[in-house]
């Protein structure tokens, strides 16, 4: 089973991202702070489901390079999941753009660890991973730092102090994940006209994707005090066994006051729709982070009602521009907490939908990403 996967889409964010959030409360246990349905959509929440309406035209990062960093090598843990390829794809194109040698290593599904190992006995210069927290691979962790070679993560729920403890960087991290989980329960708010009772669903074994579960009820406490939410835990085995949507739709029929889905993970979305129609239960709305082709289809089928569209490829570029920054001694905590956040929109109209609807990785980044980057990079 592959543990790797979940960990790191639960980011995207979702993400992720973490180990300073405690894991959701079980799904039996409803965390509604007793609110009950009602109230006032106000101006201040308009304006923030606004800032999110439109795509992107910019990356974070907006702090030109003193120069083109001297060249280092590279190597980035290839998780089991096949797309950790396509991330590892991703980051080799952006190192490569200012010449440093990429090198990808595969990890075993259970011992991410081992590749880590691989890395540090080939005496690469760097070595970046994603989803996977340090602590379950500590012993190669150790070896990297004592060889020298710093660690560069996304998706994970480390903390990056820099050269204290050898994590330069998190990028969405679990700062983006409550970003972009405030986000869309401002949409659920503004949509459900205040009277939303969210359904929201996750993982509690993997603090990355259970992390929703307060984001959401820390945005209702600021929004929508007459707006309930309560979490639907779905364990591993449901989830590697395709039984997710049955046992949504199971929670559903036992709360039927729920009208509002949450799915912090992509994962829990195929096989939805048509669960919720067999049941009766289409009218209840589903919304959900990090869309890929199967997200956008069942947007345009009518399936879901929102997604937050947020981008692999501009997150490993980032990761790159974390990388020369360090290398040419111009990194800083400050511009990498800055940095950890990620460009991203709602998508709630057939015409957004359809202008991604044949991207297999999902969207990708804001218009000319890359060459904003290697404007910043000195390489354009």
């Amino acid at each position: 089973m592959n543990l790797k996967r979940h960990r790191r889409l639960g980011l995207l964010i979702a993400g992720a991202i973490v180990g300073s959030l405690a894991l959701a409360a079980c799904s039996s246990e409803s965390s509604d702070s007793g609110r009950s349905g009602g109230g006032e959509v106000t101006q201040e929440l308009k304006d923030v489901v606004a800032s999110y309406q439109e795509e992107p035209s910019s990356i974070i990062q907006t702090e030109p390079l003193s120069k083109v960093p001297e060249k280092k090598s590279v190597a980035f843990i290839v998780c089991a999941d096949p797309t950790c390829s396509i991330l590892g794809d991703f980051l080799k194109e952006a190192v490569e753009s200012f010449g440093w040698e990429y090198v990808g290593i595969n990890a075993p599904a259970t011992d991410f660890g081992s590749a880590v190992q691989q890395a540090v006995d080939l005496k690469v210069d760097y070595i970046a991973g994603t989803g996977s927290d340090v602590a379950t691979f500590q012993n190669a962790f150790d070896n990297a730092k004592e060889a020298g070679i710093p660690y560069f993560s996304c998706y994970s729920g480390d903390d990056p102090k820099g050269d204290e403890n050898n994590i330069i960087t998190n990028c969405s991290d679990v700062t983006a994940v409550a970003n972009s989980t405030r986000a869309l329960t401002a949409w659920v708010i503004e949509d459900s006209g205040a009277d939303a009772s969210i359904g929201v669903v996750n993982i509690p074994e993997f603090p990355t994707v259970a992390a929703a579960v307060p984001n959401v009820e820390k945005t209702l406490d600021e929004y929508c005090d007459t707006c309930t939410s309560q979490p639907i835990d779905i364990s591993l085995d449901q989830l590697t066994t395709g039984g997710s949507a049955n046992a949504i739709v199971s929670y559903l029929q036992s709360n039927p006051d729920i009208n509002y889905l949450f799915l912090g993970f992509t994962g829990f979305e195929p096989g939805l729709g048509q669960a919720l129609k067999t049941a009766g239960l289409e009218d209840v709305k589903v919304v959900g982070v990090q869309p890929q082709q199967p997200q956008v289809e069942s947007f345009l089928k009518g399936e879901s009602a929102a997604w937050l569209v947020v981008p692999q490829e501009n997150t490993m570029w980032t990761l790159a521009d974390q990388m020369a920054r360090y290398a040419n001694g111009e990194w800083s905590s400050e511009d990498e907490r800055k940095s950890a956040l990620t460009p991203l929109y709602i998508m709630d109209t057939e015409e957004e939908a359809e202008a991604i609807a044949d991207l297999p990785d999902g969207w990708p980044g804001p218009d000319g990403f890359k060459e904003q980057f290697k404007t910043l990079w000195g390489l354009s």
